[in-house]
């Protein structure tokens, strides 16, 4: 099978561009620098590529995919990367580089991993990695993550899972990213502090001494 990921960029890219500007679910991403297509479902290869929205030098696009596939110890298969026009009415130079390897996406246990896209991708501000896992994929993955160096929202419809990551400080050697959603940590349950407990103690306190007292003083009375 001719590699999927050659055959598409050009039309891809620009249906993602175009929809990541109206999407507006992540309010500082405008739209990707660069944008990593994972594709499932065509035999026993993930199909992928790189899309930059500049000219690379394929050089440095191909030593993007060797850090990817170091992070992600996937072995590479067919790469094949070339500058073409984009496409459309007015059409830009941009690179590509595409590949195939296998166990990229977690079809046993529904993730979709990003940390090897991210790490090697950092330079860029704005990521986006769209995974297209075949139907019935069963998802369990990340859903959103943030931290002092990157935000990443998940968009999910129908067989299509679009994270957009926003690097806030690319000084990071690795982000040690979960594969699937962190649960949220429960709320702290808060005790009176110890100020109002001493302030209710002696408050009720003085309330009791004052019953006691008006007791005290109606029985006098009586007598």
């Amino acid at each position: 099978m001719k590699q999927l990921g050659l055959v598409l960029p050009g039309a891809i890219l620009l249906i993602v561009l175009s929809s990541a500007v109206s999407a507006g679910d992540q309010t500082e991403f405008k739209q990707p620098d660069v944008l990593v297509l994972v594709m499932g479902g065509f035999g026993a290869y993930d199909q992928c590529s790189i899309l930059y929205t500049t000219v690379v030098a394929l050089p440095k696009a191909q030593a993007d995919l060797d850090k990817i596939a170091s992070s992600g110890k996937w072995r590479i298969s067919n790469p094949q990367g070339a500058t073409k026009p984009s496409g459309g009415p007015k059409p830009v130079p941009t690179t590509s580089i595409a590949w195939q390897s296998q166990g990229i996406i977690g079809y046993a246990n529904g993730t979709l991993p990003l940390e090897p896209f991210v790490t090697a991708l950092k330079r860029f501000k704005f990521i986006e990695v769209d995974y297209f896992p075949p139907a019935g994929f069963k998802f369990r993955g990340l859903a959103e993550f943030e931290n002092r160096f990157v935000s990443i929202r998940l968009n999910q419809s129908t067989n299509s899972y679009r994270y957009r990551i926003v690097v806030k400080d690319n000084g990071f050697a690795k982000l040690d990213l979960p594969l699937v959603q962190p649960p949220k940590p429960k709320p702290e349950e808060r005790g009176m502090p110890l100020s109002a407990r001493i302030g209710l103690a002696l408050g009720i306190g003085l309330a009791c001494a004052a019953i006691v007292y008006l007791i005290v003083s109606h029985i006098g009375k009586r007598r």
